[in-house]
């Protein structure tokens, strides 16, 4: 595979260039199969280079790098605009064996490498209308115009944010809304409590839906909805998405008032996003008393009550309401062993100063060895009303879809049964 788009000139020459010089294949392998790796983390694997015979070529180049990319269209008055963003996080070239400027005879066989990650790097992210991704390839360079490279390979860097330095996260959620419906002198009114605002991927979020309907206007179902809302910014405007990453129907029975509903939060991405400054990532939890109305006129005013509030998805649990399970999944190359301890030093040291926006630590998670899962981008919530994504690919053409693994915690009350 060739670094740029060539021409089929230019792919002939390569293929007799791969012939003449008994080329086979370049690959990379990293030490941690996972390939999730953290802000200041060292990276590190080998190169494999597969040839018949030592090759005349100026080096073997590794080139790793970190964007962030926006890409929407906005239709306004007819006219239909793109809109985009780009930031830089990582950019790293650096040669194995050679320097890029006289030849020298490389031979096959495993090269390794290592590098460090930077700090304060966001998380990686896939979305509808942006991604932040990171990358890794390795390149041999016969002359400076013709190269044989490996796949494009990204790797995800996790993110970290812990709940426990969130002044918002242990906070209980009580919300209540009340409706008086045409023809009704009594109110129907709904209430929805959490005993706090902030969870992580594989815990369980318990909800208390308390409802008094003292009205003849019936209720065929209540309908939770956990969405993520993701804006992207441009320059000139910013384009805002939800999808609906957790849906759940409860029948509703005449004889109770009271219904427990619980489901676990999957692996997602954290709330804010930090360190990107074109993507933001939130989280809202809505409750929507469905109203039996089968006339279409009457649904024009028999509108659903809907109640609604914001929660937080950390990657660090809260102390003080629901411990973990310890895991036996090993996670090879993570020398991580001392999250709880960390956390909790620094939760007594700093809270008293800690603000929203520094919610990140530079602490490094760990809970026995860590499990990971992919993530995925949700159904929208208004499909209707998305428009063509617009993705050209990133800096080096890629546009292959690529799922970020997030850390996934094992909990007594969720509901997963894992084999």
């Amino acid at each position: 595979m060739e670094e740029t788009d060539q021409t089929e000139a230019d792919q002939s020459i390569v293929a007799t260039l791969s012939k003449s010089i008994g080329f086979r294949r370049i690959d990379i392998a990293f030490d941690h199969t996972q390939q999730v790796y953290y802000s200041g983390q060292k990276i590190s694997g080998n190169v494999h280079l597969d040839v018949d015979e030592p090759v005349s070529a100026l080096g073997i180049r590794l080139k790793c790098k970190g964007e962030a990319q926006v890409y929407f269209t906005d239709r306004s008055a007819g006219i239909r605009r793109k809109f985009s963003a780009f930031e830089n996080y990582l950019h790293v070239e650096t040669y194995l064996v050679g320097d890029g400027k006289e030849k020298s005879m490389i031979t096959g066989g495993v090269y390794p490498f290592s590098l460090t990650l930077p700090e304060n790097l966001p998380c990686s992210f896939e979305g509808r209308y942006g991604r932040v991704r990171y990358s890794i390839r390795a390149l041999l360079d016969v002359t400076t115009i013709y190269r044989f490279s490996t796949n494009i390979i990204p790797f995800t860097v996790a993110p970290i944010l812990d709940l426990n330095r969130d002044p918002l996260a242990p906070l209980p959620i009580n919300v209540q809304q009340s409706k008086v419906y045409m023809g009704q002198t009594e109110p129907l009114s709904v209430s929805m409590s959490l005993p706090v605002h902030g969870y992580v991927p594989g815990q369980t979020i318990p909800i208390k839906i308390d409802m008094n309907n003292p009205s003849t206007v019936a209720l065929k179902k209540i309908r939770i909805v956990l969405k993520k809302v993701v804006t992207y910014h441009s320059t000139e405007k910013s384009r805002k998405h939800k999808e609906i990453v957790v849906e759940v129907e409860q029948p509703v029975n005449k004889n109770s008032d009271t219904y427990d509903v619980t489901f676990d939060v999957p692996a997602v991405p954290p709330t804010g996003m930090i360190h990107c400054n074109i993507i933001d990532v939130l989280y809202t939890l809505k409750v929507e008393a469905c109203v039996d109305v089968s006339e279409w006129y009457y649904r024009m005013f028999q509108k659903n009550l809907k109640l609604r509030t914001s929660i937080v998805i950390g990657t660090i649990p809260l102390q003080n309401y629901e411990t973990p399970q310890k895991t036996d999944d090993v996670t090879e190359g993570l020398p991580f062993q001392a999250l709880c301890t960390v956390a909790a030093d620094e939760h007594a040291n700093d809270m008293s100063s800690s603000k929203n926006v520094d919610r990140e630590e530079t602490a490094k998670p760990s809970l026995s060895l860590p499990l990971y899962e992919k993530s995925q981008i949700y159904r929208s919530s208004k499909p209707d009303r998305d428009d063509p994504t617009g993705d050209e690919g990133d800096s080096d053409g890629e546009v292959t879809p690529y799922s970020p693994m997030y850390r996934v915690y094992k909990f007594n009350s969720s509901q997963k049964r894992n084999n």
